[in-house]
């Protein structure tokens, strides 16, 4: 999967005739999250990723498709780190969350809490309601 987030973020910024700092201080962002992100070196999540589109003006369908793009950069990240694991692990949690019936288009955001040991999950459905996942994590001999 080849995603060009850190040509589209460059062009962007020197479209905006922003310089990392400046970008940094309107986002606000640290700067070396903006040369990390230039240089593929570091990814962000949501959060990040739309400050910076905000801070570089866009908008809509614009600011919509750059949070896409970073995210999509981000879940790179996740899926090469999570690849070792066993597929029953990874799939795991998807699975628990269709049989309760929670499928991804009722989900308007959740919150996440963890540890070495407990993650704690609150996700928020777009009816108001809220569905919570407790897991512990422990290790016997």
């Amino acid at each position: 999967m080849k995603n060009n987030f850190p040509q589209l973020l460059s062009k962007l910024r020197r479209k905006a005739c922003l310089t990392n700092v400046q970008l940094s201080e309107l986002a606000p962002v640290s700067r070396s999250l903006i040369g990390g992100l230039q240089s593929g070196k570091r990814v962000a999540g949501e959060y990040q990723v739309k400050k910076l589109g905000i801070a570089l003006g866009l908008e809509g369908a614009e600011l919509n498709a750059f949070i896409f793009s970073g995210i999509n950069r981000c879940s790179e990240k996740v899926l090469q780190d999570s690849q070792p694991y066993p597929a029953e692990l990874l799939n795991l949690l998807a699975r628990q969350l269709k049989l309760a019936g929670v499928s991804p288009d009722k989900i308007s955001s959740c919150v996440v809490i963890e540890d070495a040991s407990l993650c704690n999950v609150a996700i928020y459905l777009m009816d108001g309601t809220q569905a919570i996942i407790e897991t512990t994590l422990m290790k016997t001999s």
